[in-house]
């Protein structure tokens, strides 16, 4: 199972051998909670299964909206109480990696949406590892000079620079997803070890 509520949609997957059995996602500003356990409640009647038909889980803990990714953890917590599961923690930066079509060849600036007047920066290296720290920058020149680099752009802060005219060179560096989706989950491109709990939630992704 791959399941995400962290940003701005909610989305479950059901998969095996990397094929798809079940997969639904729904746009949600508000009211995570409520979306999420719809979308598990109409997962469990169409395909027919229950917690002890899971063998592994697949999810981000963050950086991220911390009351959004907070009802997923608590709604998978209380779906899986009684049947201990493998899990595969991700950060928020290597799931939008896995939504690549494929491994880039230059490196990668995940932009994220802080809810701010600033947004959250992280650079990623063409294998996935993250550079540095997440840097926030304000929409200024100072962000403009960064993003001029000799990179290309994925993360939902892209959708909120679209529409300012100092930023339309950004067109041509769009090369990775804008919104998460539990479906990235499926991709090979990390060598991940399972654990036996959920990861501790990053938050804030913004420091300002």
């Amino acid at each position: 199972m791959g399941i995400d509520s962290s940003l701005s949609y909610c989305s479950l997957t059901i998969f095996k051998n990397q094929k798809i059995l079940w997969n639904k996602s729904i746009k949600a500003n508000f009211g995570h909670e409520k979306k999420l356990a719809k979308l598990l409640q109409d997962c469990l009647q169409t395909i027919k299964i229950s917690a002890k038909n899971i063998t592994f889980l697949h999810l981000n803990h963050g950086p991220a909206r911390f009351t959004a990714i907070r009802n997923c953890h608590a709604l998978i917590k209380g779906f899986f109480f009684n049947h201990p599961i493998k899990i595969y923690n991700y950060n928020i930066f290597e799931h939008y990696f896995l939504g690549l079509g494929n491994k880039p060849n230059k490196k990668i600036l995940c932009i994220l949406d802080t809810n701010r007047r600033d947004l959250a920066v992280q650079q990623i290296s063409p294998d996935g590892k993250l550079i540095g720290k997440t840097i926030t920058y304000n929409i200024d020149e100072s962000l403009i000079s960064v993003l001029q680099k000799d990179v290309i752009l994925m993360g939902n802060g892209v959708v909120k620079l679209r529409n300012i005219p100092e930023f339309k060179f950004l067109k041509n560096k769009e090369c990775g997803p804008i919104h998460l989706k539990s479906d990235f989950f499926i991709k090979k491109f990390y060598d991940k070890k399972p654990k036996q709990h959920i990861t501790k939630i990053i938050y804030p992704y913004s420091p300002i």
